[in-house]
C-alpha cells in the first residue's frame, strides 16, 4: 500500500492537493490528515472518508461488457484469478492561505508522526500560492516551468528530478505546466502489442499495466534529490495530455499498440480507460486557468476530446471559451496546449516531395493541430487579440522559440515556446529519439523568427514574467538541459530569449 500527495492548481489564497492511496484495501477505515504550514502558521485538514473515488483494474461486471469475440476468449481462457489493482483518490482544497507564500505539505495516516524511506518522500510536498499581481523589477519573477514527454524507463537514476532539485531558489518555478506525455501508456511496444487488451487468461492485466506506468512515474524516488517524484511534489502542477497518455496518434489508429488499435471498439475501450486514468492522476478538467494580473493563463486540453476525423481537437465550448478569454484580456495571455500552434498542415504531395515516404507514414500516424478544421478558428482568435499571446507547448522532441508581431504594425507580439522532451524514448540502437527541428510556420504570421533551443538534449524550460515600464510585461525564457548520467551538479540555466509584452 502507498499514500502520496501531489500539489495541483493554486490561486493567491488557495491550493488544491491531490491525495492518492494505491492498493489500499480499506481506505474508508483509515484516518488521513493533510498538514500544511508556513512561517506565518498553518493547519490540518481531515480527509472525508466518504469522498474517496476508486479506480479498479478489474470489475466483476467487466465480462458482460466485452464484445462477443473477447467474451468468448474470456470464457475459454480465464482460468486464473483476475489482476486487481486499485487507486483511491480525492482532491483537497486548502483555503485562506497567504498570497505568494510557500506551504510545506505532509500526509499523516492513522496518526503516525514519523515515516521513513520512500514513504516519507511520497507523503511530503510543497505548494506556493500565486502572487496577487506580477512582481516588479528587482523582485523574484513569477515563473512557470514548461515540460513535456517524460519516458520514465529511460531515466532509471531519476536525473530529471535531480536537474529540477538543483534549480537555484531565485529561479525556482512558482508553478509547473506539464503539457503532455507525462506517461507513455503505449510503450514499450511489446507490452501493448502482444497482450490482449481485455479477454486474456488474467482479466484486468491490461488496465493494471496502464496503471503501473502511472504509479512508476508518480512514485519515482532515487534519493533526496533524484526522481520524477521530486518534480511533481514541489509546487503546483497544471496538466494537459497529448497522445501518449493514450497511444501514438490517439484517438486514431496508431503504430504502437498495433493489435489493440485496429478496430473502433478496441480504440474506444482503450481511450475510455486511459481517460479515466488521466482524470484520476492528472486533471478532471479540459480547461484550466490561473491569474496573476495583468498576466492570464489558460491550459487547454487538445487531445482528450479529439475526434477521429478532421474537425475537432478540443470541445467546441472550450474553443469558444478560449476565444472569449482572448477577447477579454487586460494584459498578455499565455495559452498552454499539447502540440505546437505554429505548424504546417500535413499535405501528402508536399510531404512526399519534402520529406520522403518514411516521414509521410510517420505524419499520417501523428496528426498535428493544423490538420483539424478548428485550427483556423483558434488562429483567428489569436490574430484578433489586442494583447500579446504566448503559446507554451511540447510534443515534438525538440526545443524552439518563435517570435514576432501578432499583426503588422501592432505592438502585440506572438511568442511560441516549445520544450520537449524531458526524457526521450530510445530507438532500437539505444539512441534518443529526438525530433527533426522545423522552423515555425509563418503562413498566418509573416515575419516570425525561429531559434532552436538545446539541440539534441533532454530539457525543460522556465518562463519568467515581471512588470516592466509603462504597464508592459518583461518575459525571459531559460533552458535547462537535463543532466546526463555521471554529470555533476548543474551550473545554472541558459537565458535563451527576452522580450517585452504589451
Amino acid at each position: 500500500m502507498t499514500f502520496l500527495l501531489v500539489p495541483h492548481e493554486v490561486t493567491d489564497t488557495t491550493a488544491t492537493i491531490w491525495v492518492g492511496a494505491i492498493d489500499e484495501a480499506d481506505i474508508s477505515e483509515r484516518v488521513v490528515e493533510l498538514e500544511y504550514g508556513t512561517d506565518g502558521g498553518g493547519g490540518a485538514i481531515s480527509l472525508d472518508a466518504s469522498r474517496w473515488t476508486t479506480w479498479e483494474s478489474y470489475r466483476r461486471t467487466d465480462p458482460n461488457a466485452y464484445p462477443p469475440s473477447d467474451r468468448l476468449l474470456h470464457r475459454l481462457l480465464a482460468r486464473s484469478s483476475p489482476v486487481v489493482r486499485t487507486l483511491d483518490y480525492q482532491r483537497v482544497k486548502v483555503e485562506r492561505l497567504r498570497p505568494r507564500a510557500s506551504y510545506s505539505l505532509k500526509l499523516r495516516v492513522d496518526g503516525r508522526e514519523r515515516v521513513e524511506g520512500i514513504e516519507k518522500y511520497l507523503r511530503e510536498g510543497r505548494a506556493t500560492t500565486l502572487p496577487e499581481t506580477l512582481p516588479e523589477e528587482g523582485k523574484k519573477p513569477f515563473t512557470l516551468l514548461l515540460g513535456s514527454c517524460f519516458y520514465g524507463p529511460e531515466d532509471p537514476d531519476g536525473i530529471v528530478g535531480t536537474t529540477y532539485c538543483h534549480i537555484p531558489e531565485n529561479e525556482r518555478p512558482d508553478v509547473k505546466v506539464l503539457c503532455g506525455d507525462q506517461v507513455y501508456l503505449d510503450n514499450p511496444w511489446r507490452e501493448t502489442t502482444l497482450k490482449w487488451y481485455r479477454g486474456n487468461q488474467k482479466p484486468g492485466t491490461f488496465r493494471a499495466m496502464l496503471f503501473r506506468k502511472y504509479v512508476d512515474n508518480w512514485r519515482q524516488v532515487r534519493g533526496a534529490d533524484a526522481g520524477f517524484r521530486h518534480l511533481l511534489a514541489d509546487g503546483a502542477n497544471y496538466f494537459c495530455p497529448d497522445d501518449h497518455e493514450f497511444w501514438n496518434n490517439a484517438p486514431n489508429f496508431g503504430g504502437v499498440g498495433l493489435v489493440n488499435t485496429l478496430t473502433r471498439q478496441q480504440r474506444d475501450w482503450w481511450l475510455a480507460e486511459a481517460q479515466r486514468l488521466f482524470h484520476a492522476f492528472q486533471s478532471p478538467s479540459t480547461l484550466l486557468s490561473l491569474e496573476v494580473p495583468p498576466l492570464s493563463v489558460r491550459v487547454a486540453d487538445t487531445r482528450t476530446c479529439r475526434d477521429t476525423g478532421s474537425e475537432r481537437f478540443m470541445k467546441d465550448e472550450d474553443l469558444r471559451a478560449v476565444g472569449r478569454w482572448i477577447d477579454g484580456l487586460q494584459g498578455p495571455g499565455v495559452l498552454v496546449v499539447g502540440q505546437p500552434v505554429l505548424a504546417e498542415k500535413t499535405s501528402l504531395i508536399n510531404s512526399l516531395i519534402r520529406k520522403g515516404i518514411k516521414d509521410v507514414i510517420s505524419g499520417y500516424l501523428d496528426k498535428d493541430l493544423p490538420d483539424y478544421a478548428q485550427y483556423e478558428d483558434l488562429i483567428g482568435y489569436i490574430q484578433s487579440s489586442d494583447h500579446s499571446i504566448v503559446v507554451l507547448t511540447g510534443d515534438v522532441h525538440f526545443g524552439r522559440i518563435a517570435h514576432g508581431e501578432l499583426r503588422a504594425g501592432s505592438e502585440a507580439k506572438l511568442v511560441e515556446v516549445i520544450s520537449s522532451p524531458m526524457q526521450a524514448v530510445l530507438d532500437g540502437n539505444g539512441n534518443p529519439l529526438f525530433g527533426s527541428y522545423r522552423e515555425a510556420s509563418t503562413h498566418h504570421f509573416p515575419g516570425l523568427e525561429s531559434m532552436e533551443v538545446s539541440r539534441g538534449q533532454n530539457q525543460f524550460a522556465t518562463v519568467e514574467f515581471r512588470m516592466g515600464d509603462g504597464g508592459r510585461v518583461n518575459m525571459t525564457v531559460r533552458s535547462w538541459p537535463i543532466l546526463r548520467p555521471g554529470d555533476g551538479v548543474p551550473q545554472g540555466s541558459q537565458v535563451e530569449f527576452e522580450t517585452t509584452l504589451s
